[in-house]
């Protein structure tokens, strides 16, 4: 089959690559690429929905032979009609709801499945999330069988003379807000609709429903999947208390396994420490890492030698994270925050500050020396932000030198032994 692969979508997806995985996010995992069918084959991936437009992404970052469709909420188009052409060149496709749109908008779901389908007869690949709608925490909601049925209809469009695949992903991040996070997306084993072919001629409904339970088994098994909800915050507290490895594939393997050890866990302990850490605004690791005078004062002085730099930084960071960060700090939805800021920065913000500093900096000191200082854009915001974290990291340990904590390390040895003798 023939690659529709132009320059400007090369290039775009280059840019979308360095930008967010050299910029936003520390480090990026891609595991199970292998179980990606050949280009050529319809394959539709059902994915697990936490982080919004990142979650897309991290599926978009995985092959470069291949182009991908999305299904994404259809409000996300009437943002701005340069939003819309751009999703509509990076092939999104809109998906209407009946808690945002209406039930009168329902029916145009019908045209965004017969596009899809006929991007999957096409040998394309088309990316869905089955719980229609995004979770807010590491937890895997229900599944819609819409997902099925388009797979299906695809199959019975072409006269069932094609095999199609329902390949199922999964996405995991080091955690959702706040930027040099670690993402982490896997493939797992593609499942045929062709031995299903003939019941779905009898019993289409058995048949999804038969799909259905083998893509969702393999996504539960490759996610962080905390479905004791009640006890959300301290099961999560609890991965980061005891020792773990530092790749994020090697972290979920231990996640996963620390969660199935939780079930029925008395919680009592580990709440009280994460509620008098969360009083205090001090961190766990200071006690596994204790500062120290010294230490502080050597960060002061490193942060008192950096400062030339860090005001010099403080363009384009003002306008490239800090902006951003005062809008999204505000959305409603947590989850929305970072898709909002690598959204605004890579379509607005990071084109807007390059272009803004060759000119300025051109005018000033010639177009060359512009365009060094233009190309840095990226390592200045970089720098800006370990220059923040550093600034709050000595902040957070004066406070730790100056309190007694005697009670708070006895709560956390409480908790430590509640966790190792479970």
């Amino acid at each position: 089959m023939k690659k529709e692969f132009g320059i400007g979508y090369q290039l775009g997806k280059l840019y979308f690559r360095i930008a967010i995985n050299g910029i936003f996010y520390r480090r990026y995992y891609c595991l199970g690429k292998e179980n990606i069918p050949a280009e050529g084959t319809p394959v539709l991936v059902a994915m697990n929905h936490q982080n919004c437009l990142n979650d897309a992404l991290g599926v978009f970052f995985a092959k470069n032979d291949r182009k991908f469709h999305f299904i994404a909420r259809a409000d996300a188009f009437d943002i701005h009609p340069l939003l819309t052409r751009f999703m509509q060149y990076a092939g999104v496709l809109p998906a209407y709801r009946l808690d945002y749109q209406g039930e009168e908008a329902l029916a145009d779901n019908n045209k965004t499945f017969e596009e899809a389908e006929q991007c999957l007869l096409d040998g394309h690949t088309v990316l869905i999330f089955p719980e229609a709608g995004h979770q807010d925490k590491h937890w895997l909601g229900t599944f819609s069988y819409g997902y099925t049925r388009l797979a299906f209809q695809a199959a019975e469009k072409c006269g069932f003379q094609r095999e199609i695949f329902i390949l199922p992903a999964a996405n995991h991040y080091s955690a959702y807000t706040g930027l040099r996070n670690r993402m982490l997306v896997r493939f797992g084993t593609p499942v045929s609709l062709q031995p299903y072919y003939e019941l779905y001629k009898e019993k289409p409904r058995t048949a999804q429903r038969e799909v259905n339970r083998l893509v969702r088994a393999q996504i539960e098994a490759m996610m962080l999947d905390i479905q004791d909800l009640d006890h959300y915050a301290d099961i999560d507290f609890a991965r980061t208390l005891l020792p773990r490895p530092n790749r994020l594939p090697e972290q979920l393997e231990a996640d996963q396994a620390l969660v199935h050890r939780l079930e029925g866990f008395d919680f009592t302990a580990v709440g009280a420490y994460r509620q008098a850490l969360e009083n205090d605004r001090l961190q766990d690791s200071q006690f596994t890492d204790r500062p120290n005078w010294g230490f502080v004062v050597a960060d002061m002085l490193l942060l008192l030698l950096l400062l030339p730099l860090a005001i010099l930084a403080l363009w384009p960071s003002l306008l490239c994270w800090y902006l951003p960060k005062y809008f999204s700090n505000r959305l409603g939805d947590v989850m929305l925050q970072s898709s909002f800021h690598v959204g605004l920065n890579v379509l607005v913000l990071l084109p807007l500050s390059f272009c803004l500093t060759w000119l300025v900096t051109g005018l000033c000191a010639g177009c060359w020396i512009g365009l060094a200082h233009a190309l840095l854009i990226g390592p200045l915001c970089i720098f800006e932000w370990y220059y923040a974290k550093l600034l709050r990291d000595v902040w957070r340990d004066i406070r730790f030198l100056r309190k007694d904590t005697t009670s708070l390390a006895a709560l956390r040895e409480q908790a430590l032994s509640s966790l190792k003798t479970e």
